[in-house]
């Protein structure tokens, strides 16, 4: 689990996860061999926290009862192998197409995703652009941030978004660096990279 959650709760989204029609209080509470009110104040912290969500109501011979279900949230707290698929991914990719060519895809790529942030560029000049490009940056998780240095600025990003896959694809570093070309529309020279065990990632460009 991501999150600090405690055990009990952590076992109440096992049990959710398992479902996609969601589970009463009173069918929680039979599993987990726990009262309904112990049930009720677990499920008010994960409600709270957006790990699950109110489901329809069950219409019984007794009392009508709620189910509760996960939320996308919630489903996200158990461990992915992202990373791991990606790199498979990319792996085959690279065997297929070759080196030169996954690269002119990942800069083709950087260049589409441009197209579609442009609109938050229009009309700004260059130092205007550079700190859009950064907040945006900052946004993605890369923690950018800018210097300006004798009529040049430089984004330095701390965190590579993709950093274990870089380090053994350095084609990939191509995406930020026509990401950061094209929405800048200005010359820009990568002075460091941390897929090449650099301290940072810096892209200079002249103001």
């Amino acid at each position: 689990m991501q999150n600090q959650l405690g055990s009990r709760q952590e076992q109440i989204l096992a049990l959710l996860l398992g479902t996609k029609t969601g589970l009463s209080i009173d069918v929680m509470a039979g599993k987990l061999e726990i009262s309904r009110n112990a049930v009720k104040q677990h499920l008010t912290v994960l409600e709270k926290d957006l790990l699950i969500q109110a489901g329809k109501f069950n219409l019984t011979k007794g009392r009508p009862s709620r189910s509760y279900v996960l939320t996308d949230l919630g489903v996200n707290q158990f461990t992915k192998q992202y990373s791991w698929f990606c790199n498979l991914l990319i792996s085959e990719l690279k065997e297929e197409m070759g080196g030169e060519a996954l690269a002119q895809f990942m800069s083709r790529l950087g260049s589409k995703v441009a197209d579609s942030l442009a609109a938050q560029f229009k009309d700004q000049n260059i130092a205007e652009k550079v700190q859009t490009l950064s907040a945006i940056l900052h946004n993605l998780g890369y923690q950018a941030t800018v210097e300006k240095h004798d009529g040049a600025m430089t984004i330095n990003a701390v965190n590579c978004v993709f950093h274990d896959l870089a380090q053994e694809h350095t084609e990939l570093c191509e995406f930020d660096r026509s990401l950061i070309r094209t929405l800048l529309d200005n010359p820009v020279e990568q002075i460091e990279c941390m897929a090449k065990q650099g301290c940072a990632c810096r892209f200079k460009t002249k103001t």
